[in-house]
């Protein structure tokens, strides 16, 4: 497995652990607690809740075409490999969900990640594995 395809899995494990009240830092792959020094450190780096959503739709979207590629191999590991994406990708949603109540305020935001949960719920359902294991992943 090349760099790429580890850095997609680790993005979505990443995306998994955000709390309430955590904000991503896109450019280090980091949590930053909300305060002072966050939003400072946000307006000095240029960070901005457009460039989370781009970091979101972009490990996604990675996420989905890997599961394609390795749905369709030969090879057990990568069988095993889209078995753990697509439970990556369901643990993930707990973080977005927590994204969304931080931002409860901003309803472009939380509009942007209600739709990025339903993008993953629909295309999961599409998935050959996720249809053959049903709750079971």
């Amino acid at each position: 497995m090349d760099i790429i395809n580890k850095e997609v899995i680790s993005k979505l494990k990443f995306l998994s652990k955000i709390q309430i009240g955590d904000k991503i830092n896109t450019k280090y792959t980091a949590i930053q607690n909300d305060n002072m020094f966050t939003s400072l450190s946000r307006f000095f780096w240029q960070d901005s809740r457009v460039k989370t959503i781009v970091f979101i739709q972009e490990t996604i979207k990675k996420a989905f075409e890997l599961i394609y590629v390795f749905e369709k191999s030969d090879k057990i590991s990568e069988h095993i490999l889209c078995v753990n994406l697509i439970k990556d990708l369901k643990d993930c949603k707990t973080g977005l969900n927590n994204l969304k109540e931080t931002y409860a305020f901003d309803l472009k935001f939380t509009c942007d990640i209600e739709t990025i949960l339903q993008i993953i719920d629909s295309k999961l359902a599409e998935t050959k594995l996720e249809r053959e294991a049903g709750d079971n992943l």
